[in-house]
């Protein structure tokens, strides 16, 4: 036998030996998993959508969007497998949430989330799911939750890896649009105006009262606590898009698209002047409106700050500031028909 038929045979042994210590190696961990997890089972994939229809019980009323018009939630998954021990099944998924609602004829998003889930089933029916936990125990956790054959697929898997799914665009296809948005600028405030009782003590009311116009015409009452002590709110000047979100309430009423759109016009227009007459009421009346945004073609600025505001009329205790301008006038005119002027 001469010395290449040796080495081949030699490399042909070796290789082999590798192949069957691999494979014993392999059926060593699946029955170790098997002890652990259970056998595969490839006769139950209802409980898939058994584990979904849980979800959808469990979390029906979580959101506080639920009221909103046409509120819908959207479930994709992917099916790692089900195993079966103890008379017991466990199946194993990566599902996506996604809910949505809809307003001004908008598409809004409302939650996203997307986790990996192992789902307990007892005569077929959910017992109870565990999700990974949070930060740096997320793998140790992913390993101690997925069998072993499958842990590093879980790991690795991704909302991008799911299968399309176009429920959304079919759902909401008599939108204009079925890109959802996070953010509509449009509901910003372009309109503020209250009164204050002034932060004393032995004040009447400490708070700020009014109501506010946003970019659609939407009229919304708000009460904004003004106390030291709560480190809320000490001065209107402070006032801003946040604040009056925060604290706005439902809707009461909406101008017409003609006078919105006539607002938004005039706004372009904005001057004023000051006076010295004095002010002998000790309440203060304001009214802000959205400052223009030059940088941006004249147009009305959509991402508020306090500078973004500008006051039409604002009684302090000491001076009357009062917009004289013809656009200042027919805003007023126009608040004045909705019992808005103040």
């Amino acid at each position: 036998m001469n010395k290449k038929i040796k080495f081949i045979l030699i490399l042909s042994i070796l290789i082999l030996l590798i192949i069957i210590i691999s494979i014993s190696v392999k059926i060593f961990l699946i029955k170790k998993s098997n002890e652990k997890y259970g056998n595969w089972i490839y006769d139950s994939d209802f409980l898939y959508d058994t584990a979904i229809n849980y979800l959808k019980e469990k979390n029906e009323n979580s959101s506080q969007n639920m009221g909103k018009d046409d509120y819908q939630v959207f479930y994709n998954y992917h099916r790692f497998g089900i195993k079966e021990k103890d008379n017991k099944k466990y199946a194993y998924m990566y599902i996506s949430k996604e809910s949505y609602f809809v307003k001004h004829n908008k598409l809004r998003t409302d939650e996203k989330s997307a986790m990996l889930y192992k789902f307990t089933f007892e005569n077929n029916e959910v017992i109870n799911y565990i999700v990974p936990k949070d930060g740096s125990e997320y793998t140790n956790s992913v390993k101690e939750m997925f069998p072993d054959d499958i842990e590093n697929e879980a790991l690795n898997f991704g909302s991008e890896k799911l299968e399309y799914s176009n429920a959304v665009e079919e759902h909401y296809s008599y939108l204009d649009s079925t890109v959802a948005i996070d953010v509509d600028y449009d509901e910003n405030m372009l309109i503020v105006l209250g009164s204050y009782g002034g932060n004393k003590p032995k004040a009447a009311a400490n708070t700020i009262n009014g109501k506010c116009i946003d970019g659609y015409g939407d009229i919304y009452e708000y009460q904004i606590p003004c106390n030291e002590n709560q480190d809320i709110l000490v001065n209107i000047d402070d006032i801003d898009n946040n604040i009056i979100s925060k604290y706005k309430g439902e809707k009461i009423n909406s101008i017409s698209e003609e006078d919105l759109k006539e607002i938004k016009n005039n706004l372009n227009n904005i001057e004023y002047s000051t006076t010295d007459i004095t002010n002998e009421n000790n309440q203060l009346y304001f009214l802000k409106v959205a400052n223009q945004d030059n940088s941006t073609n004249n147009t009305i600025t959509l991402d508020y700050k306090n500078s973004d505001f500008i006051d039409l009329i604002k009684d302090s205790s000491e001076y009357r500031t009062k917009n004289t301008s013809t656009a200042c006038q027919n805003i007023l005119e126009i608040l004045s028909k909705y019992s808005l002027s103040i």
